[in-house]
């Protein structure tokens, strides 16, 4: 068998030639990109350690998505902060507006094909839509490879996930990602590096795909790899998984799958979408990294122009990029979300991590496309979170309350 991606990236970054799990290397790095909801202690921690500079300008950027929109002065101090720090040294600034890190950095080019990034937040792992290995890393690794251009971390091991089967027409992606959350826990994930397979993706489009390599750490992996497929590029490498019956390797049959529910505090929660059919919901949210792309806002504008957000809910739409935003307004899909009572927030983060708003109230029932619902994520733990999809979130803020099944299939 072909050693696992995950080791021949390493290795080809490293002076070693070979890599095995377990191995404890450092490799050399490609590219480098911070957030500003971590850039102040990355700065401090330059400031202690006395450095100046990073080893190429030109592969290190800071992009402001966390807080596009400062909702106190402490925050935008601490947004003035990294602003500074990014002038100092003289990197690739994304200025508020410009989108959310890991959207933008798959529309810049950033996850080539078996190269090696670096990113100050977890969700870096959507650079493996793209076969690069991208690592979610903590401000001290951050700052290593900043300054030195490499980073040192111990090989994974590789876990093949091999989907079989085609899901409902009304089944996401990110609903197959969360089943299997659901099934198997992070217990076969932690620490690995997981290589998806299967007939299924070769209908998928980029976007699609995004959001599964996207909530690998969800999963608890460090890393995930997508195989090529539609609208992939041409570079990518094959997947060559062990023998069936090889343990590292998962077949996962969601044949008929229908659209999956995670249930507050917890993604993994997961349950089919009619065990949550009914539940009244008052706040909807669309976006983030996981489903902010353009296919998200044109799956949530097709189904609200056929109706209304209903009176008491409010449904907030959040671009995840400039480049989306603009796109969606061409296409129509914006108008359509404001004149069925949508508001649409600047591309970013927004909601997501309750620094910015809208905070739910005390009470609230969100459904959100966001990849976590943690007590307290959106800012206020006395109210619940859902999980779903672009397509389930849409109908929930029409009908104000969880959809079933045949609801979906009947829109159809």
């Amino acid at each position: 068998m072909t050693a696992p991606m995950v080791e021949q990236i390493i290795a080809s970054h490293t002076d070693c030639g070979h890599v095995t799990e377990g191995d404890l290397v450092t490799a050399k790095v490609d590219r480098v990109y911070l957030q500003d909801g971590n850039s102040p202690t990355i700065c401090r921690l330059f400031e202690r350690y006395g450095f100046h500079g990073v080893f190429d300008p030109e592969r290190v950027a800071i992009f402001f998505d966390h807080s596009v929109i400062a909702p106190d002065k402490e925050i935008a101090a601490r947004l003035r902060e990294a602003q500074a720090f990014a002038r100092r040294l003289g990197v690739k600034v994304y200025a508020a507006g410009e989108g959310i890190s890991h959207v933008v950095a798959l529309e810049e080019g950033w996850y080539e094909p078996g190269s090696l990034t670096v990113g100050s937040d977890s969700h870096t792992c959507t650079g493996g839509v793209n076969q690069c290995l991208a690592l979610g890393m903590g401000a001290s690794d951050c700052v290593a490879a900043m300054v030195t251009g490499e980073v040192w971390l111990r090989v994974p091991g590789t876990v093949w996930l091999d989907v079989i089967g085609t899901p409902s027409s009304n089944t996401h992606s990110r609903d197959v990602a969360f089943y299997i959350l659901g099934r198997y826990g992070q217990s076969p994930f932690l620490y690995r590096s997981i290589e998806w397979m299967g007939g299924w993706f070769d209908e998928l489009s980029l976007d699609a795909c995004a959001t599964v390599a996207n909530l690998g750490v969800e999963l608890g992996a460090k890393c995930a790899f997508l195989p090529a497929g539609k609208n992939r590029s041409s570079m990518l490498r094959p997947i060559h998984p062990p023998a069936e019956g090889d343990p590292r390797r998962l077949k996962v049959d969601v044949e008929g799958l229908p659209p999956m529910i995670s249930r507050p505090n917890s993604p993994q929660d997961v349950v089919l979408i009619d065990e949550c059919k009914g539940t009244a919901i008052n706040y909807v949210f669309i976006g983030t990294c996981t489903n902010g792309r353009l296919d998200d806002i044109a799956q949530a504008a097709s189904v609200l122009s056929q109706g209304k957000v209903k009176a008491g809910v409010q449904c907030l739409v959040t671009p995840g990029s400039k480049k989306v935003f603009l796109e969606a307004i061409e296409l129509g899909y914006i108008e359509a979300l404001i004149r069925a009572g949508a508001i649409i927030s600047p591309p970013g983060c927004s909601a997501c991590l309750g620094t910015q708003g809208s905070i739910p109230a005390t009470g609230d029932r969100v459904l959100s496309t966001m990849n976590r619902n943690f007590l307290g994520r959106m800012g206020n733990a006395s109210a619940e979170i859902y999980l779903a999809s672009p397509l389930v979130a849409a109908h929930a803020a029409i009908k104000g309350e969880i959809p079933s099944a045949r609801e979906l299939e009947q829109w159809r």
